[in-house]
């Protein structure tokens, strides 16, 4: 029998062996993770859905005791239902509640022009990258932080933004105000996906961890690291800047797990996979 516990204690128990609590701290936009043992070398699934959309995630062959990640949207709140599956075999189905997450409004003016083809084809580019899935996992137990200074967080993630009074989604990710040339560290193993000059983000670098799990690194000054390269934890990838739409020198952070955005100073505390096992 599976047994998944959770905060409300409110699993529905079906058929397995596996043995998972749920681990998720209450806002929109966090991480959460199913913390499971007796697991097969086999592919899992967990399903979440908010009565209107389902947005799944795949393990592919984890350990026998492993930590399995998943991400509620931001725009999520209310009663959220868990589906836990093994080889599309349906293990067990919690419901759990999650809050809304505010964090205030942002209002900007622009006045300069945009070149609205490179920044739509640039868009493409990027929903492409982030929906990227690979089967293998880089990552280690806890992402490092991606800076060893920075003077303060400039703009925090979820932040909804007004750009010349209208509406302009939310920030997805948290901008740290930084000295120009600052080092920029990967916060975790991965491979370099994409690391170009992009309109609005400017020198962008975007690192695939693996199981969907992805890191965005924007506004740098300089790129030093190549697409296609293998990037270890805390190896220097790029430098603090200003480039693309930007008022000053800071690193946008940003983390996304199965093209959703989750909030980077959640991810950056949180356990991945269990120590012993973290490389």
């Amino acid at each position: 029998m599976v047994r998944l516990l959770l905060l409300t204690l409110l699993p529905l128990f079906l058929f397995g062996t596996e043995i998972c609590t749920l681990s998720f701290k209450g806002f929109s936009g966090n991480v959460g993770l199913l913390k499971c043992r007796n697991l097969k070398p086999v592919t899992y699934r967990v399903d979440i859905s908010n009565g209107k959309e389902v947005r799944s995630f795949l393990y592919s062959y984890p350990n026998n005791i492993d930590y399995l990640p998943f991400a509620v949207p931001f725009f999520w709140s209310g009663n959220i239902t868990l589906t836990f599956y093994r080889e599309g075999f349906k293990l067990a189905r919690v419901n759990f509640k999650v809050e809304p997450l505010s964090r205030g409004i942002s209002r900007l003016k622009v006045s300069y022009k945009t070149d609205t083809k490179r920044v739509s084809r640039d868009y493409s580019l990027i929903r492409k990258v982030l929906r990227t899935y690979s089967p293998v996992r880089y990552y280690e137990s806890r992402p490092l932080f991606p800076l060893e200074f920075f003077k303060r967080i400039s703009s925090p993630y979820g932040v909804r933004r007004f750009v010349n009074g209208k509406p302009a989604g939310f920030h997805k990710g948290v901008d740290f105000a930084a000295p120009y040339g600052e080092k920029i560290f990967a916060v975790l193993s991965g491979k370099v996906i994409l690391a170009r000059k992009l309109a609005l983000t400017g020198n962008t670098i975007v690192i695939d961890h693996g199981w969907g799990l992805m890191t965005l690194y924007a506004h740098l000054s300089r790129i030093e690291i190549k697409e296609g390269e293998f990037v270890k934890q805390g190896e220097v990838i790029g430098r603090v800047g200003s480039s693309g739409r930007s008022t000053g020198p800071h690193l946008h952070f940003g983390v996304y797990l199965n093209d959703i955005a989750i909030d980077p100073l959640n991810f950056l505390k949180t356990g991945l996979r269990p120590a012993k096992d973290g490389n």
